[in-house]
């Protein structure tokens, strides 16, 4: 059996929302006026859908978000939360494991104008783009250098040789017996 959810709305506006346009946009959402939109505004804990599914919940919740308004959505079966006097507005709650999505919380996206290359053109292969002359030719002396036929010689001439550790002078170490 999935899992299912109650929906409260306590009045939380969206950070920079007008309240008046907020409450006429709840109001759209729900048919209501007057005192019934009055009360979810008061402040406390209203119940707006018992007992639905995690999709609806999320439905329930951008829809909420685009009106300018904040929901809390919390496992059914739940006793609502008093509104804590002690605790600041503006507060970050948890909503229970996979109970939405943040699907409606990304920001948009808006592309980035191309810029215009309709002047622009390209060579046709092999062309020569580059019409400067080369640079001039290092003059290396290689003479002292030479090479072995090939397969011929080993790296054993190229090792370091290995130099033993000279031994300690232990002449004036004594033994003596127990």
């Amino acid at each position: 059996m999935s899992e299912r959810y109650d929906i409260y709305f306590t009045g939380q506006l969206i950070d920079g929302r007008q309240p008046d346009q907020v409450k006429q946009n709840i109001g759209k959402i729900f048919g209501a006026r007057g005192a019934t939109l009055e009360q979810l505004f008061s402040g406390n804990p209203v119940r707006v859908k018992r007992g639905v599914n995690q999709d609806t919940a999320v439905k329930f919740r951008v829809a909420f978000r685009n009106a300018g308004a904040l929901v809390e959505i919390r496992p059914a079966q739940q006793p609502a939360m008093e509104e804590n006097p002690e605790q600041p507005s503006g507060t970050l709650s948890l909503l229970p494991p996979r109970s939405g999505s943040l699907a409606d919380c990304a920001p948009t996206v808006v592309p980035a104008t191309l810029p215009d290359v309709s002047d622009l053109a390209l060579s046709p292969a092999g062309a020569t783009i580059d019409e400067s002359a080369p640079p001039p030719m290092l003059s290396i002396d290689t003479g002292d250098l030479s090479l072995y036929p090939p397969n011929s010689g080993s790296l054993e001439e190229c090792a370091r040789p290995v130099e033993p550790e000279p031994l300690p002078d232990i002449s004036d170490l004594k033994l003596t017996g127990p």
